[in-house]
């Protein structure tokens, strides 16, 4: 395995763990629900990460654009896990009102979970997309 591909199962292992520790949170959690989005996000971007690992030997890129993607796809999923485990623990819902069920904080708190999760989701969707226009199978 090249270095891109051993980080991303890494960082999948790791956010995988990361998801399964924050569902025993979930109960202390202002929002049980903003919990369980957390958690599963953990564990399904951690398996979309390892996936990601164990795919990527077979795409043919420079070592540059591998580097950036896999490092770009890695970080924005930990920042959409992340601003989901924020927004469980401040009770931070007011951009997420499905599962914020209009539960509020402080404004700061708010802030830093929406662009967390902004920043996040527009950066795994900019870098997926990358992916699939460079996507070039290495038999």
């Amino acid at each position: 395995m090249n270095n891109a591909a051993e980080s991303l199962c890494f960082s999948g292992v790791l956010l995988f763990l990361l998801g399964l520790l924050t569902g025993l949170a979930i109960p202390r959690c202002r929002s049980p629900r903003l919990g369980l989005s957390a958690h599963l996000t953990g564990v399904q971007s951690g398996t979309v990460l390892l996936a990601l690992g164990l795919l990527w030997p077979h795409l043919s890129m420079s070592s540059a654009l591998s580097l950036i993607l896999a490092d770009g796809t890695s970080a924005f999923l930990y920042m959409v896990w992340l601003s989901l485990l924020l927004a469980a623990l401040f009770g931070a819902g007011r951009g997420l009102p499905i599962a914020g069920q209009g539960i509020t904080t402080t404004p700061v708190r708010q802030t830093v979970v929406s662009v967390l999760l902004i920043v996040g989701s527009l950066g795994v969707l900019a870098t997926i997309a990358a992916l699939l226009i460079t996507w070039r199978w290495q038999g």
